[in-house]
């Protein structure tokens, strides 16, 4: 028996989520980057009346088909050669927990992205089966099959946490999210490709008959819109005196206490912390 499924039911009062409903929420004309493009994540001719840029650092199988509303070029994530807020949607489907460097490629997304502009994102949660399987598969071909050269592709590791506070940080603001179950679609891949049927059907079978859900919750997806000032304030310290905020930097040695400039008390001094409170 089939059961057919159903494309996600989206109230009036609530904002495109997933990246079909993205691209089709645009206005006519609107100009979209798909930011590690691959060979496209989603098939540009959908919306012709877009005008599409696309890059990767690297595009296996190959780059997305050129059209007239489309522009395909080769470039790092972490240092583009865009303009600022040049994009009305930008999307990064599946591509952070690739990248090396984290910080510069989610400052890259911001500042493309205009004011009052969209970013599309989904990344696996780090603590899943679906990415612990990835890795593994990741390090078995290094280690046991001994591709010692081979990069271990995902170099982030992210929960839902981390991944909202790196862009609120940056001046974004959360309008919807999701978590989604694996596909396992990564299994496309044509040295897996004859191992993702069987490999799927027997999650399905183990999860009808014990209730098991490996696919369970495996990935992030946020839309995220890029407001016009930075509206997360940094705060460092709050002194266990009065209550209230304060920023302390220290450069080492670091002090062993900070005085609160409100109450003008005495706190205990750890560490500076840095940029994951900016």
């Amino acid at each position: 028996m089939i059961v057919e499924g159903r494309k996600p039911v989206r109230a009036v009062d609530q904002a495109p989520l997933f990246l079909y409903e993205m691209v089709d929420a645009l206005a006519a004309g609107a100009r979209v980057l798909d930011a590690g493009c691959g060979p496209g994540s989603w098939p540009y001719s959908r919306r012709s009346d877009l005008s599409i840029t696309g890059f990767d650092v690297k595009f296996p199988p190959g780059p997305p088909a050129r059209s007239p509303h489309v522009r395909v070029f080769r470039a790092d994530l972490a240092r583009l050669p865009l303009r600022d807020a040049s994009f009305d949607l930008t999307v990064c489907h599946y591509v952070l927990e690739h990248v090396t460097e984290l910080e510069p490629c989610c400052d890259e997304l911001v500042r493309v992205t205009r004011p009052g502009g969209t970013l599309y994102l989904s990344v696996p949660r780090s603590a899943s089966f679906d990415d612990r399987l990835y890795r593994f598969a990741g390090y078995f071909a290094k280690y046991a099959l001994g591709k010692f050269g081979k990069r271990i592709e995902h170099q982030q590791r992210f929960d839902l946490q981390k991944l909202i506070d790196l862009f609120l940080a940056r001046g974004m603001e959360l309008i919807a999210q999701a978590r989604v179950p694996a596909g396992f679609s990564w299994m496309n891949d044509a040295r897996t490709k004859r191992l993702q049927g069987p490999f799927t059907n027997a999650l399905a079978a183990l999860h009808r008959a014990t209730g098991l859900d490996l696919a369970r919750d495996a990935n992030y997806v946020l839309h995220l819109r890029r407001a016009a000032q930075r509206g997360l304030r940094r705060v460092t310290h709050v002194c266990r005196e009065c209550g209230e905020h304060s920023i302390v930097d220290a450069p080492p040695p670091w002090p062993e206490r900070w005085r609160c400039p409100w109450c003008g008390r005495e706190n205990p001094f750890g560490r500076p912390r840095g940029a994951g409170n900016a």
